[in-house]
């Protein structure tokens, strides 16, 4: 099913497709938390969290600009490499940036 987005789509930030998968949970979609952490895994795919919970039951998966439409401020975080993370304490507060390990490949080790 196509459906559009509230920005143009020549103006688009992210390498990611606008349609790409990317995960969040049932709280942020229906607007009762917002988004405060976000990870850019390294595998390439996004997560927008609440911060808390990340239970499978909770999990949500939408479309980038889906996730872009229900916070702009999220294009200030297009540039986030693969493996880092960027946290706030609320929305009125900057992104901080740092980089995370691969839960996966520390599994491995």
């Amino acid at each position: 099913m196509s459906h559009s987005n509230a920005f143009e789509e020549s103006a688009w930030p992210f390498d990611a497709a606008i349609n790409a998968a990317s995960f969040t949970t049932k709280y942020v979609l229906d607007g009762s938390l917002p988004i405060l952490e976000v990870y850019h895994d390294h595998d390439g795919d996004w997560q927008f969290m609440c911060g808390t919970t990340n239970a499978s039951a909770d999990a949500k998966v939408v479309c980038l600009g889906c996730m872009i439409d229900c916070d702009p401020t999220l294009v200030q975080l297009a540039d986030l490499p693969e493996g880092w993370l960027a946290h706030r304490e609320s929305p009125a507060q900057p992104w901080a940036r740092e980089s995370y390990e691969d839960s996966d490949a520390a599994n491995e080790a």
